[in-house]
């Protein structure tokens, strides 16, 4: 095989070629290095704080620190000194250093109920002292599901026996719930006898009132013809009333003139009464004449004195 030339044109500027590739690698590893720095805060100012804790269960390097919700910073070291004790290393964002103060709290927590654990630090107030580097703040666990139970055992174990105490006290016989419910039954049946006497009562009702109304019906219809009876001869008499009035108005004009005759002939009335009296008198003399003679006193007897009885004041 024939020997290739330096002078190949195909390896023409060949060292310029390869530099311009290394250069360009070498710029997009580092525009790599900075996009993952960038990522990971690398290149924003940190400070570091501490909290001890007696357990680094479920304490990790690299776990998230947040603020309200917001990523801060992360755990950069676990450590277990001298004492037994953990020391955890909290790496923050310089930024965020001004809402965390001495009476802040750092503490464990799960984002979610199986969401990873995570480091929540609580703000500080406003007019406590800001946290310095190297600071430490206090910790404390959430709960775990273990002890959030023990604790509900704990509380539910007296209202368990209360309950136990009132269900006992429901099933004693001679409990007053036991009596009550008897009683209640009592007077359900009692009620029941009281319906059935009131249904009896009902039924009678209706029969009696069907009776009056079948007694009542007649006599309104007699009732009704009295009524348009009366009312007929009301109108008669509303129509005669007139005639009536006519004919007592003309008795009376009739009275009054008898009235006028009578005063002016009562002046002649006593010499009537005289000559009266005096007729009287002979015709007196005349019969007491007529019984003396025969045969007409042997038929007249003579009037026997009588004695008026006593009667009742009736």
């Amino acid at each position: 095989m024939a020997m290739i030339k330096e002078t190949d044109p195909r390896f023409a500027g060949i060292e310029k070629k390869i530099g311009i590739f290394v250069i360009t690698a070498i710029a997009g590893i580092a525009l790599v290095a900075v996009f993952i720095g960038v990522q990971q805060d690398i290149f924003i100012p940190k400070t570091t704080i501490f909290f001890v804790t007696e357990s680094g269960q479920d304490l990790s390097e690299g776990m998230a620190v947040k603020l309200r919700g917001f990523k801060i910073g992360k755990v950069r070291k676990v450590l277990l000194d001298d004492s037994a004790r953990v020391t955890v290393e909290l790496s923050l964002n310089k930024k965020y250093m001004k809402w965390i103060r001495t009476d802040s709290r750092a503490k464990l927590v799960k984002e979610g109920l199986i969401g990873e654990s995570i480091i929540e630090i609580t703000r500080g107030a406003p007019e406590a002292k800001e946290i310095e580097s190297t600071g430490v703040i206090p910790f404390e666990r959430e709960k775990g599901i273990g002890e959030m139970a023990e604790e509900l055992k704990t509380e539910i174990k007296p209202l368990l026996s209360d309950i136990r105490q009132i269900f006992q006290y429901v099933n004693d016989p001679n409990g007053d719930i036991k009596q009550a419910l008897k009683n209640v039954k009592k007077v359900t049946a009692d009620i029941d006898a009281t319906r059935q006497h009131l249904d009896t009562l009902l039924k009678d009702t209706n029969k009696n009132i069907s009776s009056v109304t079948a007694k009542i019906d007649p006599a309104l219809s007699s009732a009704k013809q009295t009524l348009e009876t009366a009312g007929a001869m009301i109108k008669k008499i509303d129509k005669d009333i007139p005639q009536i009035m006519e004919k007592i108005d003309k008795s009376l004009d009739n009275v009054r003139e008898a009235t006028e005759e009578f005063k002016k002939s009562a002046s002649q009335i006593p010499p009537i009464i005289e000559k009266g009296n005096e007729l009287t008198g002979s015709t007196k003399e005349v019969l007491d004449s007529v019984k003396q003679v025969w045969p007409i006193s042997s038929y007249i007897e003579e009037p026997k004195e009588k004695t008026l009885k006593m009667d009742s004041y009736e």
